[in-house]
């Protein structure tokens, strides 16, 4: 065990490896050390992966923990995020009865083979969850697609709703594809930056046909206003709308928003929330 303490909830140095009752079991990805955290991000336990497993029944039995869901919402964040950013997004899921799972994964410093395993085996250690969607922004997009195209053993057990994705890359980044040839940038970013390139993006396998999917294209008013003062040079190097494209999507929309964070646009919560219900925004 280990002192308790008040944390950010990880940002990015922790990937989530447990989640339960809104309780998280992460690991440092420098230093491979374990920590337990409860539903304030407060750390209860600390060690390895057994002994923060072992701290959290405990804790289940003296906090009285109520039994978990049976639907979840998975929720992936984008190059640089964390799961913060979905805090509004959680408040949609538990309104339609289903547990948000916001997960943190360090997506700065590592790649997405990497970012793969650890999700896979959160999803492998889930309790008592029988169907699950995914809402995913910016990156987290070709994460689902990769993670739904394997096989493993969480799908066996775990019905597949529907998935969200917002802004996803599913043609690539021109601007990332430049920043991929800067030591600086990758220093930075990662190697998850290498996925901007349009040729790799490509490659991704589509989501399987019985997933319902739907495609969100949000447009910040403020950035809209920022690119028509830009050169037609550095303004071909921002996102374009072709560039989440994928064919067999159930629906597709582009919303106007005032916030940076899309996630935390009410005009996107509201269509997402819409989709996850009955498969239109």
């Amino acid at each position: 065990m280990a002192f308790t303490f008040f944390t950010l909830g990880g940002r990015q140095l922790w990937e989530d490896v447990f989640f339960s009752q809104k309780w998280r079991i992460q690991r440092n990805c420098i230093t491979k050390r374990y920590r337990l955290l409860d539903s304030w991000d407060i750390r209860r336990a600390a060690g390895s992966f057994e002994d923060c497993r072992q701290a959290f029944t405990r804790c289940s039995k003296i906090f009285q923990l109520p039994p978990t869901r049976e639907k979840a919402v998975v929720m992936l964040h984008g190059l640089g995020g964390n799961k913060n950013q979905f805090n509004q997004m959680a408040k949609m899921a538990e309104s339609i009865t289903a547990v948000p799972i916001a997960v943190n994964y360090p997506s700065t410093r590592k790649d997405i083979d990497a970012h793969l395993r650890q999700i896979d085996f959160l999803l492998n250690n889930l309790e008592g969850i029988k169907e699950i969607s995914f809402i995913s922004d910016g990156i987290g997009g070709l994460l689902v697609r990769k993670l739904l195209s394997a096989d493993s053993p969480w799908q066996k057990k775990i019905k597949i709703s529907r998935v969200i994705q917002i802004n996803p890359p599913n043609r690539g980044y021109r601007l990332w594809e430049r920043l991929a040839d800067s030591k600086i940038a990758t220093a930075i970013l990662g190697p998850m930056i290498k996925l901007g390139d349009s040729h790799r993006a490509a490659k991704f396998s589509r989501f399987p046909e019985k997933i319902e999917f739907g495609i969100i294209n949000t447009h910040n008013r403020i950035g809209s206003l920022i690119r028509r003062i830009l050169p037609k040079s550095w303004e071909q190097l921002l996102p374009q709308i072709g560039d989440s494209f994928l064919p067999g999507a159930k629906d597709i929309t582009d919303i106007k928003i005032w916030r940076i964070n899309s996630a935390a646009d009410q005009h996107t919560i509201r269509c997402c929330k819409n989709f996850l219900r009955n498969g239109k925004f």
